[in-house]
Order: C-alpha cells, then sequence, then structure tokens
C-alpha cells in the first residue's frame, strides 16, 4: 500500500513528496525496498519530507533532521552534527536507567525503585499492589489460570488453517506456549500473523485446527466467551473509547466483573450499588497506579498520544486478568523511546497475571528483547521457530522478511554512528 501510495503521488511529478510514517507496519525487508524507492525520487529532483517514529529509518535517509515535542522543535541541524549531541541521544533513545512505564505514559518518577525490583524487570510492582488489582473481583476463575504445579501449555494450537478463496492465509499451524512464557511472532506482512491471532481469538472461523486454553478446547467459543475463558487480546490500533476518559474506559473494562446488575439498585442507589461502584473505582485507581498514567487519567482517550493509549489498552487487558495474551503490533506507530519502553512493560503485564503471552511485531530490537523464543512465519505456514540468533539468521528469514539493512532491522534499537 506504501508503495502504491507514493507512486500515486508521484504521478503528479511534485517538486515536493511529504512522507508520513513509512515504515508503520512494515516488514523490514519492505522498509528496506521503500527506502530504494524514496532515494530515486529524490536524486530525480524532488524534496522529501519524511515523518517518522523510528529515529534509525529516518535518519537513515535523512540529510537534516527536526525533532519535534509537544507541537515544538526541539532540535535541528544536519544529521551527522545531531548524532554527536548527548542532549539529543539523550532525548531520542530510552536511557537504560529509567522506567519504562514513565517513559510512555509522560510521568516523572514519585520514587526510586524499590530495592526489590531486579535489573531484568525495573518496573516490577510490588506485590501487594499486584494482588489488589484482582483481589475481590471474581466470578469464576478464568480456565487458563494455572496454579505453579501446572506444567501443562497454557495455550495449544494444533493443526489450524484457514482459506480466503484461493488462497491459503494460514497453513497448519501448529504452537505450544508454556505459563509465564513469551513468544514473539514475526513473518512478512501478509504472512498470516493477525489472521492467526484472528483464529486463537475467535473473530475467523478455522477451516481446520483446534485451540485449547489450560486444556480446555476453545474451538467452537464466540470471541466474548474465549475471553472469558482467560484469553485477552490487544489491536494493532487500540480500539477503545474515543469519547471516555481513561478512568471511564478501564471501568468499562471491568464490567465482566459488576456483580450487582438489578437497575433497580441502580435507579435508588441501594448500598449494594454503591458498595460495587466503590469496589471498581477502586480497582480503578490500583490499575492506573500500577501502570504509571496518573497524569492523564482524566483525559479523553481522543487526546491521548499513540503511546498513551497503547498504555491504556494494556490496562484493560490487565484488567481483564487473562492467561493467553495476544499483542499484535504494540509498537506501531509509537515514538522511538515509547517503543523500547514496551519491553519492560510487556514483562510486567506477564508477570503480575502470571500469563503466557504472544507477541506479532516488526520492531526487531523489541521482540528479540522481551521474547523467551521467536517463531517465523511466511504464506501461513511456520519457517523455523526457536532462539532468537537461530531465527534470525534462518536464510528464509534473512531472505523474505528481515534484509539487510541494519537501520531498517533495528528500528527502536541504539543508532550506532557509521
Amino acid at each position: 500500500q506504501q508503495m502504491l501510495a507514493i507512486g500515486m503521488a508521484f504521478l503528479i511529478e511534485p517538486k515536493l513528496l511529504v512522507i508520513d510514517e513509512l515504515s508503520l507496519g512494515l516488514a523490514p525487508v519492505i522498509v528496506e525496498q521503500l527506502l530504494g524507492i524514496v532515494r530515486a525520487i529524490r536524486d530525480q529532483g524532488t524534496t522529501i519530507i519524511l515523518v517518522e517514529q523510528s529515529v534509525n529509518v529516518a535518519l537513515t535517509l535523512a540529510e537534516t533532521a527536526y525533532f519535534m515535542e509537544k507541537g515544538e522543535i526541539r532540535f535541528h541541524g544536519p544529521t551527522a552534527e545531531l548524532l554527536e549531541r548527548p542532549d539529543v541521544l539523550r532525548s531520542v533513545f530510552l536511557e537504560g536507567a529509567q522506567k519504562g512505564m514513565e517513559v510512555i505514559s509522560g510521568t516523572a518518577p514519585a520514587e526510586p525503585a524499590p530495592a526489590e525490583a531486579t535489573d531484568a524487570d525495573p518496573s516490577a510492582a510490588p506485590a501487594d499492589v499486584v494482588a489488589g488489582v484482582v483481589a475481590d473481583l471474581t466470578v469464576d476463575a478464568p480456565v487458563g489460570a494455572a496454579g505453579p504445579d501446572d506444567a501443562g501449555p497454557m495455550l495449544e494450537i494444533e493443526g489450524l488453517s484457514v482459506r480466503f478463496g484461493g488462497i491459503r492465509a494460514v497453513d497448519d499451524v501448529s504452537l505450544a506456549v508454556a505459563p509465564g512464557e513469551i513468544v514473539g511472532l514475526i513473518g512478512p506482512n501478509g504472512a498470516g500473523k493477525t489472521t492467526l491471532f484472528d483464529l486463537i481469538s475467535g473473530f475467523t472461523s478455522a477451516d481446520a485446527g483446534r485451540v485449547r486454553i489450560a486444556g480446555r478446547d476453545v474451538t467452537g467459543l464466540t470471541p466474548d466467551a474465549r475471553a472469558r475463558g482467560g484469553l485477552g487480546r490487544s489491536f494493532q490500533d487500540a480500539r477503545l473509547f474515543p469519547a471516555l476518559t481513561v478512568e471511564d474506559t478501564i471501568a468499562v473494562a471491568l464490567e465482566r466483573f459488576v456483580q450487582v446488575r438489578d437497575p433497580f439498585n441502580a435507579a435508588l442507589r441501594l448500598p449494594a450499588q454503591q458498595d460495587c461502584e466503590f469496589e471498581v473505582a477502586a480497582r480503578v485507581d490500583e490499575l492506573i497506579e500500577l501502570m504509571g498514567i496518573e497524569s492523564f487519567r482524566s483525559k479523553f482517550v481522543h487526546e491521548l498520544s499513540t503511546g498513551s493509549r497503547r498504555v491504556v489498552d494494556l490496562a484493560c487487558v490487565l484488567a481483564h486478568r487473562p492467561a493467553v495474551v495476544l499483542l499484535d503490533e504494540p509498537s506501531s506507530g509509537i515514538a522511538q523511546r515509547e517503543a523500547e519502553a514496551l519491553g519492560p512493560l510487556i514483562r510486567r503485564i506477564r508477570d503480575t497475571l502470571g500469563a503466557c503471552v504472544l507477541l506479532i511485531e516488526h520492531d526487531m530490537p523489541l521482540v528479540t528483547g522481551v521474547s523467551d523464543r521467536l517463531v517465523a512465519l511466511e504464506q501461513g505456514h511456520i519457517v523455523t521457530m526457536g532462539s532468537a540468533d537461530e531465527v534470525l539468521n534462518h536464510p528464509q528469514v534473512v531472505a523474505s522478511y528481515l534484509g539487510t539493512t541494519t537501520e531498517v532491522i533495528s528500528r527502536s534499537g541504539a543508532r550506532t554512528k557509521t
């Protein structure tokens, strides 16, 4: 689509071409091809302005760069000179000592991280706060809520297949994900990654195969039934209610736990209704504190940045207490520092819920940094799976997906000077 859009724009032979988010949602090898096309257009005399969240991708093309924040230009100048400035690097790239949650939400740390926090997860939440999030909100435990002695897979898909017309979008895919495991799912655009998520979550009916959560077959269940059974999912576009505030949006995510549903109680404000509302409000407060989004709890969702909406979306997932979490390109369209901060956030969700996570992502530093193993898809079937080194060095993965341009592959990685 990006190639088609650039081609349509170039039909009028413009003197100035503005490209908004060249790499958004695209596999590295496709971005690599687009870079060549953009350079060819520039060499024909067209001036190009590129709006791009990935600093590495932008600086691969740009001769002059402008860094904006909150509607203002903070830094500008020749690319080579900007990369030599420590203040620019501190502003654009996330420092390891900073908390990922605070960077995404835009809040400053209120106090130093507790001594118990480990280097592997500096944003680990206190156990009592985590326990409070899910306490007293049980109608029935999700089927995927595995205990410490449960050694079986939390998510198991067996022989999943679906065909759209003459195209087999997902072709006999089998995968097991253990409790607490994070599995990264990578592959070219059109490889079937999101379709696989649709099959797992029930939005698309499979032609063949089974889906199990903690051993229970949920293949015949509707999406809402699978959600009640322990499956949670985020979407690429963070599907929230734009006219609701952040706290109201999270409260809606807790609706399934509301035990008082009698309109008579609500109309007369009886004690049972008030107790229920107080309990939900308390859980909302705990989730907001846990996710570090207190500074915009009263803002409407449509007022938030893309990165902030991602955090609210993930707070809603956390409120739902899933045992299996599906995350579809959480870094899509968010800033460099926010993408770097997603790793601790995803681990925090995993640790808080005790859930397994299946993650679709084109940002290689993010997906390799957070995943226990990777699975590569192409044309609907699994090419290879294993450790990051094994998968990313697989010849077919390099040829069809990664390409060879380091800056494109390392979209949110530390910028190396050449």
